[in-house]
């Protein structure tokens, strides 16, 4: 939680409506949301986890999402807490492994990220005080969230610092993902109109230098600093009202320029500036890639093997694997 973002959809729910769900379900044992390998998650673990971070979506998606359906034909209010046990429950299971390969978090390297990460960062004691009342947190609460993401980083790079990859393996890795695997790297002009894409283009023709009319043209301040340049992209990692953008960054070749590519945004010309596709120059990341690959096949096995009993809804309140 070094970042305090979260991997899954987030909703606003009031937490008696919540409360009462729970507790009219089925077979319920007092006080607990689940069991992991008889380690309990308690009701108050699940509602304060529950608490902030609805406070913390409920700026970004408003309050009338609680009611909203998913693709799924669930209600955000039902992902939203599906989504609150399951990261509980890993959290669970990584820290009974990390206690296995005697691995520990504490609080000194706690009270070092707090101090470098946000207390320096922000300015002082009184503006992280601030930060966290702002964002809904106790201090508490705050430190138990940084000691899992420190947990989760040192059980992550403990598997992968062990995990060794024969070259055949990373060859047939990359024969199998090749696509997934090249980027190109891109820059852009953006502008408001189709008419002043058109008038940079022309520019372009007439031999202006690309990277100077960013600095001059594009709207995008921060790119534009830049030069307008974007950086590397693999396919599938432009969010998807860009696709359009993303086609046509992975069909120019090297040095070619497009012709004006509507968004949201406006109106975006883009270079492409280099392509990697080789094994030589895409090895790094196959590596990469493949191991990050393995560490999800290790935790999703730790929860094939983990006792997990739910007594949320009635129809997960079964013991895993009976």
């Amino acid at each position: 939680m070094l970042k305090l973002n979260r991997k899954f959809l987030m909703v606003v729910i009031m937490v008696s409506v919540m409360s009462l769900v729970i507790s009219g379900c089925g077979n319920k044992k007092e006080g607990v949301v689940a069991e992991v390998n008889g380690d309990e998650i308690t009701e108050e673990e699940f509602n304060q986890e529950f608490e902030v971070t609805k406070k913390m979506y409920q700026k970004q998606l408003g309050e009338d999402i609680l009611s909203q359906e998913t693709e799924d034909n669930k209600t955000y209010e039902e992902v939203l807490k599906e989504n609150i046990l399951e990261m509980l429950i890993n959290e669970k299971i990584i820290s009974n492994d990390m206690e296995k390969l005697n691995l520990t978090v504490t609080d000194e390297e706690v009270n070092e990220i707090i101090k470098n990460n946000y207390i320096d960062q922000l300015g002082g004691e009184e503006k992280y005080k601030e930060f966290l009342q702002s964002n809904g947190f106790t201090e508490d609460f705050f430190k138990k969230n940084i000691k899992k993401a420190i947990m989760y980083q040192k059980h992550r790079e403990d598997f992968l610092n062990k995990t060794k990859l024969s070259e055949d393996e990373i060859k047939k890795y990359f024969e199998a993902n090749k696509e997934s695997l090249i980027k190109v790297r891109i820059s852009h002009i953006l502008v408001k109109t189709e008419e002043e894409g058109n008038k940079v283009l022309e520019k372009l023709k007439n031999g202006e230098d690309f990277h100077s009319l960013a600095v001059t043209q594009s709207m995008d301040s921060k790119s534009a600093a830049q030069g307008g340049d974007l950086g590397y992209y693999t396919r599938g990692k432009m969010v998807k009202e860009f696709k359009e953008l993303e086609n046509a960054a992975f069909s120019l070749k090297v040095g070619e320029i497009s012709e004006p590519i509507k968004t949201d945004l406006g109106y975006h010309i883009i270079l492409v500036e280099d392509r990697k596709d080789s094994y030589k120059d895409l090895k790094d990341d196959t590596v990469k890639a493949l191991k990050d690959e393995k560490y999800l096949e290790r935790i999703s096995e730790l929860r094939d093997k983990a006792d997990i009993k739910t007594y949320m809804e009635e129809d997960k309140n079964k013991e895993k694997g009976k």
